[in-house]
């Protein structure tokens, strides 16, 4: 099982569509720090991630979004989420599973869970994943 990083309409796609795992990337935009034009167009119907959180979602409803760092945080509801999106200009959020390893969403950047059940997020104040 591998995860791929998704752009915010690669991950309206795949949470539409609930296929599998492998993602593909979309091109980014040209600043990094917001997302792309076809990202934010396909994500209309979903309720907008408001910046500084990390948003999880399901299809699109809106299942949390956590914004405080330095300690990892449950996900309560979002346990159940398909995806999540990073809207944070300079901070990576890690995000832990129960049955696949944790990753690392870097600034402005989304992901596809396709199968993995995430527990906890963990917002770092760093700007690169480690």
């Amino acid at each position: 099982m591998r995860f791929r990083i998704a752009t915010a309409s690669v991950l309206t796609a795949c949470a539409l569509a609930g296929s599998g795992l492998a993602v593909s990337a979309q091109a980014a935009s040209a600043d990094p720090h917001t997302p792309s034009a076809a990202a934010v167009a396909s994500t209309a119907a979903r309720p907008k991630c408001p910046y500084p959180y990390v948003c999880f979602y399901n299809g699109n409803t809106m299942t949390g979004k956590f914004k405080d760092t330095g300690y990892w945080q449950k996900l309560g509801a979002s346990r159940k989420a398909k995806g999540a999106l990073n809207t944070r200009h300079d901070d990576v959020a890690y995000v832990r599973f129960s049955n696949y390893p944790t990753i690392c969403m870097k600034p402005g950047e989304g992901w596809a869970f396709n199968g993995a059940h995430p527990t906890q997020v963990y917002i770092s104040t760093s700007s690169k994943c480690h």
